[in-house]
């Protein structure tokens, strides 16, 4: 009997300490809830029932030189799909087949074949989105969304393109994402389990930052009118590619930058040429390679040299039955010899004559002096891919410095061409291309040449249409001052080499307008045929089309 007590006191005792226990955690849980771990549950409670909603950020719109729109963002729908929810799947292919043009069979397979939720088709018109949400059919989600519209095909390049998610990823559209897509805003809120907003909690909004607008330098109508021009010019010359660059010379604002491409393009297929390709300039580069011996005075314009229709810089290499290197350089024409100044000889564009000038010279000399003018690096212009260009390594071949004098073994992109050439039509100082607008243009004070200098060959430029004899006459226009130089090489194509046939004919200069002087470089590259002429040269391929383009800018007063 004792030990029956004893144990039940026992068992009575073990249960008061349990309960006593149990209390003790008890109120402790409470202690925390209501005090020392109020804000912490009280927050977990709040999370459970805060909801948030993303407020996306509108992505900024592009505009061209004369603010018209031609990229925006516009509302559309992703439409998405919850397979397993969809009873008729045949029904529903056939319905969402036509509107949103995809194949029946191919939209049935995927929605047999998949179980989880998945995007049909993206970034839809709204107009299309709202007729199928409309349906409000079981296992068809119709989500927001945004589009991106692009107004101007003759602009698809520069500005390039956005993914189906609004980011940048080709073009302008990723050089200036950051800018451009803005910083989403959230809407938080307290909601009931079913989702409803509770009126009476707590609510909060942080707006959305949207997007910055992006004004371009380019002119789209000119860049329309540009792109028929090559057209009509590929037609005619059997090119493989023609393009366009005009820029401001005193900002570098790029008004023009446009290309064609011809059905059989096999070696040119480069999008955005301009600025990702590099060929060798020819007579083009003239003014430069003459231009670093006037400016060290060795030469000066009214120096004359007796020049006849072809040198050799190899012994017996004019002869028909030499075969080694090449070493015979000739005019375009065969003349008879006669003296040229050296004002003359650019006027001319003699080949034989601008060997003679800078033959005491040397590689490196003509190399600095062209470096000094942004050749051989990238012209910073914001575009992906941009290419450096540069020099043929070796310098003590013993045709080096002539080949290099009238346009060889270098090779440079368009864009650089231009940019050498605002040089000197700005009045020497360095500038920095750009395809955009700034409301402060960083116009560049670093003197590249001295104005004096600049004026001088300036003058050898203008001569060039001027002239009697000049290559560019036919752009004579008047009450415009016009100067610039022709440019013909042979093609250089990738597996073949050079070619017999096929040339790159250019004419890079500038006109003197009311907004400063405008410089412009027209390419065509592999010109096969010229239907004006027998020669295919710049002068009668490139310059017509840079006469028609010079019409649109207001000649200066």
């Amino acid at each position: 009997m004792n030990l029956k007590k004893i144990k039940v006191s026992s068992l009575f005792i073990l249960l008061n300490i349990f309960v006593l226990f149990t209390s003790v955690l008890f109120i402790e849980e409470i202690y925390k809830l209501q005090f020392s771990d109020s804000e912490y549950f009280k927050n977990q409670a709040l999370s459970n029932r805060q909801k948030i909603d993303i407020i996306e950020a509108k992505r900024g719109s592009i505009l061209d030189r004369e603010f018209n729109e031609v990229s925006e963002t516009i509302n559309a729908f992703n439409i998405g799909i919850y397979p397993e929810q969809i009873d008729d799947k045949e029904l529903v292919s056939e319905l969402l087949a036509p509107l949103l043009q995809l194949d029946k069979v191919t939209i049935f397979e995927r929605l047999k074949n998949n179980k989880n939720y998945f995007y049909l088709k993206r970034n839809v018109d709204f107009e299309i989105g709202t007729k199928i949400n409309n349906w409000n059919y079981k296992g068809i989600n119709v989500e927001k969304s945004s589009k991106r519209i692009l107004y101007s095909d003759s602009l698809k390049q520069i500005i390039g393109h956005v993914d189906p998610d609004g980011n940048g990823i080709e073009g302008l559209e990723l050089y200036f994402d950051n800018s451009l897509k803005g910083t989403d805003g959230e809407l938080r809120y307290e909601a009931a389990p079913n989702g409803d907003f509770i009126p009476q909690g707590k609510s909060s909004i942080l707006d959305p930052v949207h997007g910055e607008d992006l004004i371009l330098s380019i002119d789209s109508e000119l860049q329309y009118i540009s792109e028929n021009l090559c057209s009509e010019a590929l037609k005619a010359t059997q090119a493989f590619k023609c393009s366009v660059v005009f820029v401001n010379a005193e900002n570098g604002e790029i008004i023009i930058s446009a290309e064609k491409s011809s059905t059989n393009n096999k070696y040119f297929n480069i999008n955005l040429i301009s600025g990702r390709a590099l060929y060798e300039p020819g007579s083009a580069l003239k003014i430069f390679t003459v231009g670093s011996l006037l400016e060290k005075n060795e030469v000066n314009e009214n120096d004359t040299y007796y020049v006849e229709d072809k040198i050799e810089i190899i012994e017996e290499s004019c002869n028909k039955t030499y075969e080694g290197l090449k070493g015979c350089f000739r005019d375009f024409l065969k003349h008879d010899p006669y003296e040229l100044t050296v004002k003359e000889i650019i006027e001319r564009s003699s080949n034989v004559g601008t060997i003679k000038i800078t033959q005491n010279s040397n590689v490196s000399e003509i190399e600095n002096f062209l470096m000094k003018f942004g050749f051989g690096k990238k012209t910073g212009v914001e575009l992906t891919g941009e290419t450096r260009g540069g020099f043929i390594d070796y310098k003590r071949c013993v045709t080096c410095l002539s080949s290099l004098s009238i346009g060889y073994s270098v090779n440079v992109s368009q864009y650089q061409m231009v940019r050498a050439y605002s040089i000197i039509a700005n009045g020497g100082n360095d500038v920095k291309l750009t395809l955009t607008q700034k409301d402060n243009v960083d116009v560049e004070d670093i003197e590249i040449i001295s104005a004096e200098m600049s004026s001088r060959l300036k003058k050898l430029l203008i001569n060039v249409v001027e002239g009697e004899n000049g290559t560019g006459k036919s752009l004579r226009k008047e009450g415009y001052i016009i100067g610039g130089k022709t440019g013909t090489s042979r093609t250089h194509l990738e597996g073949v080499g050079y070619s017999e046939d096929r040339f790159n004919t250019s004419f890079t200069g500038f006109v003197e307008t009311k907004e400063g002087p405008i410089v412009g470089s027209v390419l065509l590259w592999g010109a096969k045929t010229n239907p004006t002429s027998e020669y295919v040269t710049g002068g009668s391929t490139a310059a017509p089309i840079f006469k028609k383009i010079i019409s649109y800018f207001a000649p200066k007063e």
